[in-house]
């Protein structure tokens, strides 16, 4: 099965084509982002970090491009913003990979862009979503809160604050 139609079964609703790409490529996604970051835990982050947006995107997917082409793009771009977060500077020009065809980089990135704020909110744990919208959009206190999700009400606290900070940074950042 092709990683295409491993894509469409996984917009269909199929989890074990995500495993399926998983087992393909989390290796070129990794050695991708540990070559850029120079960090092996942080490179196991983001190659995780961009699967989950592959499972997010796996609707918006076409496959025009080849799937590694497109994931490793989505490395490249996550790894980029790690390192803008962590104000190491810009990655060394020689440490860059050739670019894939400008028009499927443009394409990536028109549709990064439209995503942004929707995938940084998506990509947010179910914890940390159910605790943003029940106390942004239901009005729970954070008691509520707490008993909802089985935490401590310092724990609903913290965690609202990280989530919130975290958005805050990325509205910056863009």
């Amino acid at each position: 099965m092709t990683d295409h139609e491993l894509m469409a079964r996984l917009a269909g609703g199929d989890p074990d084509a995500l495993e399926e790409l998983m087992r393909r490529h989390r290796g070129a996604a990794v050695e991708e982002a540990r070559r850029l970051l120079g960090d092996d835990a942080l490179a196991e982050d983001m190659a995780q970090e961009a699967f989950a947006r592959v499972y997010l995107a796996r609707r918006q997917y076409r496959p025009t491009y080849a799937f590694r082409t497109w994931l490793l793009a989505m490395v490249r771009n996550l790894c980029v913003d790690q390192l803008r977060r962590r104000r190491i500077g810009p990655v060394p020009t020689d440490a860059l990979p050739e670019r894939p065809s400008p028009s499927a980089e443009s394409e990536f990135l028109a549709l990064e862009r439209r995503m942004r704020l929707w995938n940084e909110l998506a990509a947010l744990s179910p914890i940390d979503a159910g605790l943003l919208t029940g106390y942004a959009l239901e009005g729970l206190s954070y008691r509520e809160l707490a008993e909802r999700w089985h935490l401590s009400v310092a724990q609903v606290k913290i965690r609202l604050h990280r989530v919130r900070k975290r958005l805050r940074e990325k509205e910056r950042d863009d």
